[in-house]
């Protein structure tokens, strides 16, 4: 049995590292994509047009995950006769410029520049 356990738990664990290393792809591709749109305005980091170019970047896609996200909890709902257990009031909120920051990485022998929303502390 604590074979079986040992077992479960190294499958588990190689899964959840798989995602990982997904998602840590997918946000250098975003970055590489999102830092080639603003230094094709003619914008290069640090300067403060390129952070704001890349928070727009930013902001927009976090609003199309939000409007998402809207749109699959009231296709949860469709008996319009009866209302859903909550009321569900899920508002956007806009990345704050005065806590976006970006910052240079290495990965893979190759530079990025990952850009976010620091959260307060």
């Amino acid at each position: 049995m604590k074979v079986r356990a040992l077992i479960m738990t190294a499958i588990l664990l190689t899964g959840c590292a798989h995602l990982a290393e997904r998602e840590q792809a997918r946000t250098l591709k975003l970055a590489t994509q999102d830092d080639q749109t603003c230094r094709n305005q003619g914008w290069n980091y640090p300067e403060p047009r390129y952070i704001s170019c890349r928070m727009h970047i930013d902001d927009k896609r976090q609003y199309k995950n939000w409007q998402n996200l809207q749109m699959m909890h009231q296709t949860q709902y469709q008996n319009l006769s009866s209302p859903p257990p909550y009321p569900y009031r899920d508002q956007y909120r806009p990345l704050d410029p005065d806590r976006y920051l970006c910052r240079y990485v290495t990965e893979q022998d190759k530079d990025y520049i990952l850009c976010g929303e620091q959260t307060k502390g």
